[in-house]
């Protein structure tokens, strides 16, 4: 079948790499200047590029040595991130914190090579009785805090690339119908090593797939989210039980969306075939990138409602959703008005850009 676009062929050219195979040539209509920015907007430009380095026909110089760097980096990101995480099991076992990895961390094991899959953060979950405990730990490793006590995740920074993000809670009030599915982590997971867990296979699936619906719900979920399926179901699928996995999305009304998501990943990256619905899916993802965008954000929020409604709900959002923009309000919730007032004028004056797109979105649709 013809590749059409670049994003087309992107989808190749990851499958190819993924699979260890040798890769179509780039048709000559398309662009490798395209290429690469589709592939840098999904996280995927590093992996993209050990398909790239073995073409025949390979992008000019310039391009060729700016995509190099991008895996080059990413190599030595993906070393850094190693060996922080075993620095952290020693600092966690010997301050007796049990935590569990999430997503990234050990889905890049399952991965052919550790660095075909970015990851900007560690992602790890502990008890919320052991928050000042892991500060110390993380402050004595040599981290900085970058943001406490905002949403549900508290997240420290070293320099020069590494960034963990310390969860008390898997889901704030974005993918809020997902948290009934993980209640009681602990008895859902299973001991690595020291004090260091993994989500059991049932439940670290789910929450890739409940993860990477929320995103796709709020404005997008990247090309990689559908890697990652494919690649988990690759090496994992023996150990799951696909129909308990489907009784839990069904009982908070998220089953036709899993279904989905495992159907597009069968269609990238197995043997799955197209139909006009996967190919609509296919297209909103292609535009939204890794993270979504505000455009996507908007048109998703505003289904089922009318303007007036939408608005509404933006200028005087609820207070659990301003408790974890706004920490004080846990404390003082009687001063909600105060802070709907200080989030305008934050809007008008620090997020100018990204709420310009959101009304465009807004007036069109």
């Amino acid at each position: 079948m013809a590749i059409v676009n670049e994003a087309e062929y992107l989808i190749r050219l990851l499958n190819a790499v993924i699979k260890k195979e040798q890769p179509e040539e780039l048709p000559e209509r398309l662009s490798f200047e395209l290429l690469f920015k589709l592939a840098s907007f999904h996280s995927v430009a590093n992996t993209a590029f050990y398909g790239i380095e073995k073409l025949k026909r390979k992008p000019e110089s310039e391009l060729l040595k700016k995509w190099a760097e991008v895996r080059d980096k990413e190599i030595i990101k993906d070393i850094t991130q190693t060996t922080e995480l075993y620095s952290i099991i020693s600092a966690f076992d010997k301050a007796e914190i049990r935590f569990i990895i999430l997503k990234g961390s050990h889905l890049k094991t399952l991965y052919p090579q550790s660095d075909f899959r970015s990851m900007s953060d560690i992602d790890i979950y502990i008890e919320d009785a052991d928050t000042e405990k892991t500060k110390t730990a993380l402050l004595s490793l040599g981290y900085e805090i970058n943001r406490l006590e905002q949403g549900v995740h508290d997240v420290y920074y070293k320099k020069p690339v590494m960034n963990i993000e310390v969860h008390r809670d898997l889901f704030g009030e974005g993918g809020q119908e997902f948290a009934p599915i993980f209640t009681d982590l602990w008895s859902k997971s299973e001991l690595v090593e020291k004090t260091c867990y993994n989500l059991s296979p049932d439940y670290f699936f789910s929450y890739v797939l409940a993860h990477g619906i929320k995103h796709y719900d709020n404005g997008g979920s990247g090309i990689r989210t559908f890697m990652d399926i494919y690649i988990y179901l690759s090496k994992m699928g023996s150990r799951l039980n696909m129909e308990k996995i489907e009784e839990l999305f069904e009982s908070v009304g998220k089953k036709e969306s899993l279904m989905d998501f495992i159907r597009l990943s069968e269609i990238w990256f197995g043997e799955g075939e197209y139909t006009d619905k996967y190919r609509e899916m296919e297209r909103y993802i292609i535009r939204g990138g890794t993270y979504g965008t505000f455009t996507n954000q908007t048109i998703m929020e505003m289904k089922g409602k009318s303007k007036g409604a939408f608005l509404f709900g933006k200028l005087f959002p609820k207070l659990s959703y301003m408790r974890e923009q706004f920490p004080v309000l846990r404390k003082a919730p009687v001063l909600l008005p105060v802070f709907w007032l200080v989030r305008m004028v934050k809007a008008v004056t620090v997020n100018r850009k990204q709420n310009a797109e959101k009304l465009k979105a807004f007036r069109d649709n």
